[in-house]
């Protein structure tokens, strides 16, 4: 359809309804440009090419609009060529502040805002303005609510995050960051407390603080159920977590010395248990961590629940 002229038909329509601020409008043609670009990687270049994202910027400036918006802007992100365009537009702070809205906001918008921001942060060079907009302490509270809606794609995004110097930083200093994750470690599912131990595994490696700031949190029993019940990577990464505090106790043991009494260590809890297996020392990529559950990339059913139809 794309090819027959209907992408810019929907554009000039989309154009005029924002021109006019008709809402009703706009949400139509939102909605039949998101079918268009649904599985077409060719519609979503021409929409971008044909001028889609400043009408899309225009659009969340009105309430009443930003539901399509958000919609049709997850869709265009999981364009490659999309990412660096979204993530340098007005898209990013505009996600961000919906996350953390209440009830004003409809949660299908807020889910399409946090998946959205999922594709973009798979660009590493998004990453720097992803944390200039505050993200990480947004989904640092979205983590700490309990609610299982939120944690697994929370958790996501800031394990892309953590791949940078930058974020990897940024997420051992914001405040209750590393005790959500340990909470998460004894409250959550099998898939949240894989993404929460990898997550701790990238923080704590190379970074001593850390690893105090960790084992203060008393998350070695959680460790030692994780490194026996969980799933083959969260086995893996709670074994590599607890090798990290075995290796910093013994790096902060005192040497061996006849003329004086050996000295009492706090750094650690008396006994850690030995990891049943050397671990890889490599982190896995991100979309291994979710793929037993619906992950951020697969296909759109969960995007938009009124009533339209996606036509692939």
């Amino acid at each position: 359809m794309g090819a027959n002229g209907f992408v810019e038909a929907f554009l000039r329509f989309l154009g005029s309804a924002v021109n006019e601020n008709n809402a009703v409008a706009q949400e139509t043609g939102a909605m039949a440009l998101f079918n268009l670009a649904v599985n077409n990687n060719r519609n979503k270049e021409l929409m971008l090419t044909s001028g889609v994202i400043p009408l899309l910027e225009k659009m969340i400036s009105c309430s009443q609009s930003q539901g399509p918006a958000t919609a049709l802007y997850l869709n265009l992100s999981c364009l490659e060529g999309a990412k660096p365009v979204i993530g340098s537009s007005q898209a990013v702070p505009f996600f961000v502040n919906l996350l953390l809205q209440g009830e004003k906001t409809e949660t299908q918008c807020k889910l399409d805002a946090l998946h959205a921001l999922y594709n973009l942060s798979t660009y590493s060079p998004n990453i720097p303005t992803l944390l200039s907009s505050n993200l990480i302490k947004s989904l640092q509270v979205l983590a700490s609510t309990g609610d299982h809606l939120w944690i697994e794609k929370s958790l996501a995004v800031l394990l892309n995050l953590a791949s940078s110097r930058e974020g990897k930083e940024e997420m051992i200093s914001t405040q209750g960051m590393i005790s959500t994750l340990a909470t998460v470690l004894d409250t959550g599912d099998t898939v949240e407390q894989e993404q929460a131990v990898s997550c701790l595994v990238i923080l704590c490696t190379g970074n001593e603080s850390c690893i105090q700031m960790v084992l203060q949190e008393g998350v070695i029993p959680s460790l030692v159920s994780i490194s026996v019940n969980g799933s083959p990577r969260g086995r893996d990464k709670s074994q590599k977590l607890l090798m990290l505090f075995r290796e910093q106790r013994q790096r902060d043991q005192p040497s061996p010395n006849r003329d004086e009494a050996p000295r009492k260590t706090v750094s650690a809890p008396m006994s850690i248990p030995a990891p049943v297996s050397d671990p890889e020392s490599e982190v896995k990529p991100l979309t291994k961590s979710i793929s037993r559950r619906k992950t951020m990339t697969r296909p759109f059913s969960f995007l938009w629940k009124k009533s339209y139809s996606i036509h692939h």
